[in-house]
C-alpha cells in the first residue's frame, strides 16, 4: 500500500489516498463481480436460442416424443418449412424449453430469435448514450442505482415474458441497463486507481465477464428451461444493490463539479480505508482545492470564464483535429472488436463439436487472455500491443478457410477459440485505452460514443448465423478476418498514453492526443 507524498504539495486525489488501497479495492471487486450479470445477460442467445431440430406433425402422433436422449429413430427430422403446416414438433432431447419452441421462431419467424439479440445489442448503444449524459450530470454512483435497479427489473421481465414482443422488448431496456452500468462502473474504476496501477486494474475488471462467460454453460445444462435460466440469473442482483451503500461517488468528477463539501468525506473515508495518516489530511485537501482553485489555475478557475470546466459533449471534443482523429480511429477499433467478438462467440457452435463444451473452453480461455494484456500493456504499450492482437486475430479467422473442408471439427475449433482468445485480449486493452485518451470532464461521452460504435457491431454480429446459411462461412470468415486485419493498420496512429496522468481537461488531452 502506497504512503501519500508528505509535501502539502498535492496535485492528485492519489496524492492523498495512495494508488491503491482498501478503497479502491472495494470498488474494483462490485464492478469486476457484476461483469459476472453482464456475461450472462448477454451471450446467452446460443442457449435460449438455440440451432435445434424441428419437424411437421400434422399426419402423425409426434407431439409427445420422449425427452431423453435423442429423438425417436422413426422421425424423419428434417427441419424443412412446409406450407400450410398447423402443428410443430420440435426435439427436446437437450432443451426443454426455449423461445425457438414456445413462440415457434422457425421458417419466416427465424430472424426474430437474432433480432432478440441484436435489440439487445441496440440497447447497449442507447445505454451509453443516456445513461453517459446522466453520469456525467448527476455523478457515477446516481447512474449506477438506476442501471442496477433496472437491470434486475428487465432481467426478471425477460424470465417472464408472454411472447416474443415482450422478450424482445425486455432483452432491449436489459441491454440498456447493463451496458450503462458496465460504463459508468469501468469509469469510476478507472478515476479511483493512481496511475501505477490503473491500466492493470482496469484489465482486472474484465475478469468478471471471464468468470460468468465460465458459468453459463453450466447453468444452461443444469436448467434446460430458458426461463429459468434467466431468472436463475437475474434475481442475485439484489445482493448488488445492497453493495452499492458502499460504492463512493467519484472523486474526479466531484472535483471536475466543484463539489468539495462532497469530496471531503469521500476522501477521508478513502485515508481511514487505505490506513493512512489522517493527521495531515485537512492541509492535503486543502492542498489539492487550492491547486485546482487557487493561483495554479490548474482547472476550475481557468475555465470558468469559458465554461470548459463544464461537461464536455463529443461533438466538442471533435471540434479538436488531434482528438477528432483518435476518436475516429477508436470508434472503427470499437466497431471491429465487437463485431468480430461477438461474430465468434455467439456462433462457436456452428464450428462443430458440442455447444457447451465449445462454450466453456471460450470461457476458460477469456481469464489467460485478460491476463495476458495485463502483463504485457505496461511493457509494451496500448498501441502496438493492440495493433499485434488484431493482426493476430485477423489472421487466425483467415486460417479457418482451407480447414471448412475437412471431416473433423477439432481443427476449426481450435483455430477459431484461438482467434477469439486474441480478440479477448484487444477487447479487454481498448477499454483502459479509450479511459486514458479522453479527458475527466469528456471520459463519460468518449467512453460512452466508442461504446455506441461497439453497438453497432454487436448489433450486426447475431446475423452472423443468418450470412453463412446464404453466402458460406468462408465468406464470413473474410470478412473478419480483413476487419481485424485493417483495424490493426489503424491503430497505428493512435496515441501512446503508457505511464501518462489522465487529463482533466480539453486542452489537455490534445496535447496528450499528438502523434
Amino acid at each position: 500500500m502506497n504512503s501519500p507524498k508528505p509535501t502539502p504539495n498535492i496535485r492528485q486525489v492519489s496524492d492523498i489516498i495512495g494508488e491503491w488501497g482498501l478503497w479502491q479495492l472495494n470498488i474494483v471487486m462490485f464492478s469486476l463481480s457484476c461483469n459476472i450479470f453482464l456475461a450472462l445477460n448477454t451471450l446467452s442467445l446460443p442457449f435460449y436460442a438455440p440451432t435445434i431440430n424441428y419437424w411437421c406433425s400434422d399426419n402423425n402422433n409426434t407431439n409427445n416424443i420422449a425427452t431423453g436422449a435423442a429423438a425417436a429413430d422413426d422421425i424423419d427430422i428434417n427441419n424443412q418449412c412446409l406450407n400450410g403446416c398447423q402443428n410443430w414438433t420440435f426435439d427436446k432431447s437437450v432443451f426443454k424449453s426455449t423461445i425457438i419452441d414456445e413462440w415457434h421462431l422457425i421458417c419466416n419467424r427465424r430472424e426474430l430469435s437474432s433480432l432478440t439479440q441484436s435489440l439487445h445489442m441496440l440497447g447497449y448503444g442507447l445505454g451509453a448514450i443516456i445513461f453517459g449524459y446522466l453520469s456525467g450530470r448527476f455523478g457515477r454512483k446516481p447512474v449506477l442505482w438506476m442501471t442496477v435497479t433496472l437491470e434486475l427489473l428487465a432481467g426478471l421481465s425477460s424470465g417472464l415474458a408472454i411472447n416474443v414482443i415482450h422478450f424482445t422488448l425486455s432483452r432491449l431496456v436489459l441491454g440498456m441497463a447493463v451496458n450503462g452500468r458496465y460504463l459508468i462502473s469501468f469509469i469510476l474504476v478507472t478515476e479511483s486507481i493512481g496511475p501505477k496501477y490503473r491500466a492493470s486494474m482496469s484489465l482486472c475488471f474484465h475478469l468478471g465477464w471471464a468468470l460468468g462467460y465460465c458459468l453459463l454453460p453450466g447453468i444452461a445444462y443444469l436448467l434446460p428451461n430458458f426461463r429459468h435460466m434467466i431468472l436463475v440469473t437475474s434475481i442475485p442482483e439484489i445482493l448488488w444493490l445492497v453493495w452499492l451503500y458502499w460504492i463512493p461517488e467519484s472523486p474526479r468528477w466531484l472535483i471536475t463539479q466543484t463539489k468539495w463539501d462532497r469530496l471531503e468525506p469521500v476522501l477521508k473515508r478513502a485515508v481511514h480505508m487505505n490506513s493512512l495518516p489522517i493527521s495531515d489530511f485537512q492541509c492535503q485537501f486543502q492542498s489539492l482545492k487550492k491547486y485546482y482553485i487557487g493561483d495554479d489555475k490548474k482547472l476550475i478557475k481557468s475555465y470558468n470564464n469559458n465554461n470548459e470546466n463544464k461537461r464536455s459533449y463529443i461533438w466538442e471534443v471533435l471540434k479538436l483535429p488531434n482528438l477528432r482523429r483518435t476518436t475516429i480511429i477508436m470508434y472503427f477499433t470499437w466497431f471491429v472488436n465487437a463485431f468480430v467478438y461477438y461474430g465468434i462467440s455467439l456462433n462457436i457452435g456452428d464450428f462443430g463439436y458440442n455447444l457447451f463444451i465449445n462454450f466453456l473452453i471460450a470461457g476458460l480461455l477469456e481469464i489467460p487472455a485478460t491476463l495476458l494484456p495485463i502483463v504485457a500493456i505496461n511493457y509494451m504499450g496500448r498501441r502496438p500491443l493492440t495493433a499485434g492482437l488484431m493482426y493476430a486475430s485477423g489472421m487466425s479467422c483467415l486460417a479457418i478457410v482451407p480447414l471448412l473442408t475437412l471431416s473433423s471439427d477439432w481443427p476449426r475449433v481450435t483455430i477459431a477459440l484461438i482467434g477469439k482468445f486474441f480478440i479477448t485480449s484487444s477487447f479487454a486493452v481498448i477499454f483502459p485505452y479509450a479511459a486514458e485518451v479522453y479527458p475527466t470532464v469528456a471520459r463519460d461521452a468518449g467512453v460512452g460514443s466508442c461504446s455506441v460504435a461497439s453497438s453497432v457491431g454487436s448489433i450486426l454480429a447475431p446475423f452472423i448465423k443468418d450470412m453463412s446459411l446464404s453466402t458460406g462461412m468462408n465468406v464470413v470468415l473474410y470478412i473478419l478476418g480483413g476487419l481485424s486485419i485493417a483495424d490493426g493498420l489503424t491503430v497505428h496512429f493512435l496515441p501512446e498514453t503508457r505511464g501518462q496522468q489522465i487529463a482533466d481537461t480539453v486542452a489537455e488531452a490534445e496535447q496528450i492526443n499528438k502523434y
